[in-house]
């Protein structure tokens, strides 16, 4: 009987650090390249979301942005380091942006305007209802149904029995089906898991710069390649994307 308990407990203990592991490493393998070092690496960039679009991308950083796009945001920078870390040059560009940190966050690059990380009109601070299923889809779709949860709860739809919301899907990537618990967690923590899990890289919420709110009070938000916010039946809205094109994407004007 002993014999069977010990064996049983190994088991168990083995499973739940089998479970834990890969968001072990994940987070690691973040910080590792946060720590590499950068010899020589000159960076331009046409404002804050194209200089943070073009780090991601050339460090392979998973990452998460916030932002609020107004004159500040939109102004360039070139900057040019010697002998430095990765985590040096993310340093010296978010802090180029008066009101705006980062921080990793289980492996996930996150950056933020501060008096917005924990306000409660961010979108982002809502919770994933309780009815939301991420069973057997592909990354994208689960980020455009999560959308039109979130729409729900900013401008709740009345729709006549039997009604439902129809989106259509396309992607270019070989993407595989994904199974996730997201239910109960922040927008902001399902869109990390998705990232974590999925082809797609970086997710990227913008704020429109006019501080106008829905008449639910939550932040109107717009995307990067639309830059007039969303109706409000609409909102909120999110850019989900992969390391390659999104530098195209989020350069102003595209």
């Amino acid at each position: 009987m002993r014999y069977y308990t010990c064996k049983a407990l190994l088991l168990a203990v083995t499973f739940l650090v089998g479970l834990s592991a890969p968001a072990q490493s994940g987070a690691e393998e973040t910080q590792a390249k946060l720590d590499s070092t950068v010899n020589q690496y000159t960076l331009s960039g046409d404002g804050m979301i194209n200089a943070l679009a073009k780090i991601a991308e050339q460090f392979e950083l998973p990452m998460g942005i916030e932002w609020v796009e107004d004159g500040q945001t939109r102004r360039g920078l070139s900057l040019t380091w010697k002998a430095n870390t990765v985590r040096g040059v993310l340093n010296a560009v978010v802090s180029s942006y008066r009101g705006y940190s980062w921080r990793v966050q289980d492996g996930i690059v996150h950056v933020f305007r501060r008096d917005l990380i924990n306000a409660s009109g961010n979108f982002l601070n809502l919770k994933v209802p309780n009815w939301f299923e991420a069973h057997d889809r592909v990354g994208g779709m689960i980020s455009q149904d999560l959308q039109l949860a979130l729409e729900n709860i900013i401008s709740p739809r009345k729709l006549s029995p039997g009604g439902g919301v129809g989106f259509s899907y396309a992607t270019n990537l070989q993407e595989k089906p994904l199974t996730l618990a997201l239910r109960g967690l922040t927008a902001r923590e399902a869109l990390d898991k998705l990232v974590d899990a999925s082809e797609h890289k970086i997710w990227v919420a913008t704020f429109s710069g006019t501080h106008a709110r829905t008449p639910t009070r939550f932040y109107r938000s717009v995307t990067l390649w639309h830059r007039k916010p969303f109706p409000d039946s609409d909102q909120p809205v999110w850019d989900f994307l992969t390391w390659p094109g999104f530098v195209r994407m989020s350069t102003p004007g595209m």
